[in-house]
């Protein structure tokens, strides 16, 4: 390791679950999908409290290398170097089930032109958690949200 990056200000970062925290440690760049849009978080960023759609949280530059991680929606909170994203439902990649993941997004398929928008709504949701779920586990249908 380099003088340069080890002396790099670096985020410290939570990924916690409604029932776990799933992992902490640091990392040089978050990327995570907020109502806002994607938003990248940097050492030195401002701080933000967003709400995270049903996507892929990218978790960049840690130990291992880059950590993805699929949240259900939430929320992403940034205070200084501190990094918090906080889910109901959060699922690593070797958490994925496949046949789940396809059932869920089948089944979401089905109701996306329900006339009951809350209908339409969860459909929506249980989507983007079903295709990001696809995502990380290499099985991504073309045209994912």
């Amino acid at each position: 390791m380099s003088d340069l990056h080890a002396g790099a200000r670096r985020l410290n970062v939570s990924l916690v679950a409604a029932d776990r925290k799933v992992w902490q440690g640091t990392a040089e760049m978050i990327v995570a999908r907020t109502t806002e849009g994607d938003t990248g978080v940097l050492p030195g960023h401002q701080p933000i409290l967003s709400i995270l759609l049903p996507s892929v949280v990218s978790i960049r530059g840690t130990e291992q290398g880059t950590l993805e991680a699929v949240v259900s929606g939430g929320f992403l909170s940034v205070a200084r170097d501190d990094v918090s994203v906080l889910a109901e439902s959060v699922l690593l990649p070797s958490e994925i089930d496949l046949a789940a993941a396809q059932q869920l997004a089948a089944e979401a398929r089905s109701s996306e032109h329900s006339e009951d928008k809350a209908t339409r709504d969860q459909a929506d949701a249980d989507l983007r958690f079903a295709e990001a779920q696809l995502r990380v586990a290499g099985h991504a249908p073309a045209g994912t949200h």
